[in-house]
């Protein structure tokens, strides 16, 4: 049977991390997903919310599809794709950052620009100012509310384009527009952006939830990272 598999990074193959920047694939992992990337009757997709350039450095893996800002922009045999909507919004992201950093002071809060779209990490803050950095950061957005899309993930907000587009569009558009109908789309993700992959292939495909809860998208559970890859070494062992 020829797959389609498609994986998530950030809590799929690499542990969550306080700082996104240490979030690196070991050696013995990388090696895997390079045999994943030479098996024949496999194709592979990385998926991911980050910058595409900076998950395709971070993975460092040649000839696969990268898919990042949650579905904004995709490589795919070297030609890179980029939402419409998100290059219409990037004037204003850059406005939106700047009055972010002017009003949320907050110790160990990180403001990441990925271009297309704007995350903010929240991990590394104190408890106790976790209430008052929510109800700071929604003021400081709500002048151009009606203009952007915000999204929640594991102590991150991402401010994205207003666009009817995410990750689970984007698993659509891939399988339509690089012809892959014959393969079966296999999806792994841990992370709430990830349940719209999960609810576009219910039904036609095999979702795979890093972790446990939020069942009733899913096909089956894997509990952690290195679960993930001993079902990885399955398949190139097959």
């Amino acid at each position: 049977m020829k797959l389609f598999l498609m994986l998530d990074y950030d809590g799929t193959l690499t542990p969550i991390v306080e700082n996104p920047q240490r979030a690196v694939l070991s050696a013995p992992r990388k090696k895997l997903l390079k045999r994943l990337a030479r098996h024949p009757e496999i194709k592979l997709a990385i998926i991911s919310g980050r910058k595409l350039s900076v998950v395709k450095r971070l993975a460092g893996i040649r000839n696969i599809i990268y898919v990042g800002n949650h579905g904004f922009e995709i490589l795919a045999s070297g030609k890179h794709w980029v939402h419409p909507a998100a290059k219409k919004t990037l004037p204003l992201l850059k406005k939106i950052k700047a009055e972010l950093k002017n009003k949320l002071h907050y110790r160990g809060l990180l403001i990441e620009d990925k271009g297309l779209t704007l995350s903010v990490h929240y991990r590394s803050l104190a408890m106790s100012a976790i209430h008052a950095f929510k109800r700071d950061f929604k003021l400081a957005l709500k002048p151009w509310r009606r203009a952007i899309k915000i999204t929640t993930g594991k102590k991150i907000f991402d401010v994205r384009p207003p666009a009817d587009w995410d990750k689970g569009k984007a698993v659509r558009w891939l399988i339509k527009n690089l012809k892959l109908q014959k393969y079966a789309p296999v999806y792994i993700g841990d992370d709430k952006t990830d349940e719209d992959a999960f609810r576009a292939l219910k039904g036609v495909g095999f979702s795979i939830k890093v972790g446990f809860g939020g069942g009733s998208l899913v096909d089956g559970h894997l509990a952690n990272v290195a679960a993930v890859y001993r079902f990885l070494l399955c398949l190139v062992d097959k």
